[in-house]
């Protein structure tokens, strides 16, 4: 087994460290004392918090990139906002402290946004699924809302301060709905099959 560089075991611990306290929380001497290192040493791995967060991202964005190019139960993409889950619930003081991960994230929402609409268009070829391609369109916007800011919805409407783990249950819940009236059962033909 390879063994764990210290750069990558500090991107594991702030990972832990932003989810379970929020960014703005988390400082560096924190980072350096959970390391097991020196502040120094933390600065010659990382100049700034702000660097952390670019390396942070691109682990995020590698990760979200091989889960769109897989057809996956959506169960899998709740398990992966939950794993990095400060990026959505932070995500005004991430562009604040690093404002070229802004572009970044639009980057990598057009990629994954593209790799869902042709998903998406493969399962209705399939006949899994029944819908337009404007239908499509609407299903893959709102569905990208949901996921993307359910955590923020059960802290302001719900007054939900500590999202937990449990609650990925009810973002799954959210997202399901959306494409439950289009889902053909097995037992049940298109219409369009129907009336041929």
């Amino acid at each position: 087994m390879k063994r764990q560089s210290t750069r990558e075991r500090i991107l594991v611990i702030c990972r832990t460290l932003f989810n379970d306290h929020g960014i703005a929380s988390v400082t560096t001497a924190a980072i350096a004392q959970a390391a097991g290192i020196n502040e120094g040493n933390l600065y010659y791995y990382f100049k700034k918090k702000a660097n952390i967060l670019s390396a942070l991202f691109e682990q995020f964005a590698e990760e979200q990139l091989a889960l769109a190019e897989q057809e996956q139960d959506m169960r899998a993409w709740f398990q992966v906002m939950w794993e990095w889950r400060f990026f959505y619930r932070d995500s005004m003081i991430i562009f604040a402290m690093e404002p070229a991960l802004r572009a970044g994230l639009r980057e990598l929402s057009d990629q994954v946004q593209g790799q869902g609409r042709k998903n998406l268009s493969e399962m209705v070829k399939s006949g899994r699924m029944q819908a337009t391609e404007a239908q499509l369109e609407v299903l893959l916007e709102n569905s990208w809302i949901i996921s993307t800011y359910w955590i923020e919805y059960l802290h302001s409407r719900h007054g939900i301060s500590e999202v937990t783990k449990e609650h990925l249950d009810w973002g799954y819940k959210q997202m399901s709905a959306l494409f439950e009236p289009y889902f053909v059962r097995v037992n049940e033909k298109p219409a369009s099959s129907a009336a041929s």
